[in-house]
């Protein structure tokens, strides 16, 4: 745990929803970082312990660091993957406000 990021421990389920490319094959656990901000306020951080994430705090920007071989090479990871609710796509614009009198 750093002052901006968190590792935590995930397996093959979580590794498969953030890197559905990598052909990962081993057993056990693989290490993601995540920032701080994305973390629920309403769980304290500590070392050891189960981290929350807060899915309203997760946009489809979110970024976190994925190291899924355990080799300390870590890749890019769009945390958005594992918030099915968010829609990477552009909004619409917002209709127009012009009122229409018939």
């Amino acid at each position: 745990m750093s002052s901006d990021s968190v590792d935590v421990w995930v397996d093959g389920s979580i590794v498969r929803r953030l890197a559905p490319e990598t052909k990962w094959q081993r057993d056990g656990i693989s290490v993601l970082q995540v920032p701080v901000k994305v973390c629920s306020p309403r769980h304290s951080l500590a070392a050891g312990a189960e981290v929350f994430l807060d899915a309203g705090l997760i946009t489809a920007t979110s970024a976190g660091k994925l190291d899924v071989e355990g080799s300390g090479q870590f890749a890019k990871a769009r945390l958005s993957l594992l918030v099915p609710t968010i829609d990477e796509s552009p909004a619409p614009p917002p209709p127009s406000r012009r009122a229409s009198w018939r």
